[in-house]
């Protein structure tokens, strides 16, 4: 009889539920970079511990073999035995690292928020403003229009807070800390790379162009996905992190000022370029709001944008008193 150790298979799963545990206990940026080497090294290290994960944020607990198992042989008394087994040193990880890291994040608030709120770390643009900024260990942030950040840089990490609005991030290569951007309730944890996120009404948006991120929640006990290039997270106040998707379409040269739409309501386009204006912003309404749109705009240039739209559309434009811009069907 073949033992549940000669599937590989079933290795990987036993492997996925030591990761789950041991990223759930106290852990370093080393425990975070081996488990990226493991994660990366196969796809289906990436599939079963997706799927695990899935299950945990599901459910709670550790799932038991399934049968996406390819068809090896299923419900013998060894995998259930090995199964349960990790699952109560599952248990046994989280309950040693809770106290742990609840004393330690009480430990750090204080100092954390003292250098997040010190005026010399904060960084913003004002409507219709896109701006790059170097930071201190040689990375770059872009801030898009009406954009905010808090620099937290320490002799252990190099910490910023977005705040609100979108950033792109090139990260500096060569420096041990570790790079982490605070978006809503997930921490997003780079490697050397070029990253986008879009914080907007409590919901994330994280875009991967080039390099490899992790994404973690601050909640839910801590679980986090892995991105590939070109692919985007769309992440939600509460809630289990999703599983990222691929969407070239969502990855723009926004630094430029010029954006992308394709057939994009009418409605949805005015509002990405409302978020430059400084005044006068372009009022859409009726049955014109749900007209489609395909072309590529300088949305820093509310005024020229609107003119593009109406030719584009058939449209006339009306100021306001006030300066908004209406477009009206002719």
């Amino acid at each position: 009889m073949t033992s549940s150790n000669s599937d590989p298979l079933e290795q990987i799963r036993a492997q996925a539920v030591a990761w789950l545990a041991r990223l759930r206990g106290p852990t370093s940026a080393a425990d975070h970079a081996a488990f990226e080497d493991w994660y990366c090294a196969d796809p289906r290290h990436a599939d079963i511990y997706d799927a695990l994960l899935d299950n945990w944020d599901a459910t709670g607990r550790i799932p038991p073999a399934s049968d996406r198992d390819n068809g090896g042989s299923r419900g013998s008394a060894t995998r259930s035995a090995l199964v349960g087994l990790l699952a109560a040193s599952l248990i046994a990880v989280i309950g040693a690292g809770f106290w742990m890291e609840t004393a330690d994040s009480q430990k750090k608030a204080g100092s954390q928020t003292a250098a997040l709120l010190h005026p010399e770390q904060r960084r913003e643009t004002v409507p219709g403003q896109i701006e790059t900024i170097r930071l201190p260990d040689g990375s770059h942030v872009t801030l898009d229009t009406a954009s905010r950040i808090d620099l937290a840089y320490s002799g252990t990490e190099r910490r910023i807070r977005l705040i609100s609005g979108r950033a792109r991030f090139a990260v500096a290569h060569g420096d041990p800390r570790p790079f982490i951007v605070t978006a809503g309730a997930q921490d997003v944890v780079a490697h050397g790379t070029l990253f986008d996120i879009f914080l907007q009404d409590e919901k994330a948006a994280i875009a991967l162009i080039e390099g490899r991120i992790e994404v973690r929640r601050t909640d839910h006990g801590g679980t986090s996905r892995f991105l590939a290039p070109g692919e985007v997270m769309k992440v939600d106040r509460s809630g289990r992190l999703p599983r990222p998707e691929p969407d070239r379409s969502a990855i723009q040269d926004w630094p430029s000022g010029m954006q992308r739409f394709t057939d994009a309501p009418l409605e949805t386009v005015a509002a990405a370029c409302n978020r430059y204006a400084a005044v006068g912003p372009i009022i859409v309404t009726g049955a014109l709001a749900s007209k489609r749109f395909s072309g590529t705009l300088d949305v820093r240039n509310t005024r020229a944008a609107a003119q593009l739209l109406a030719s584009a559309m058939g449209a006339k434009i009306e100021v306001a008193a006030d300066g908004a811009m209406h477009l009206t069907e002719r």
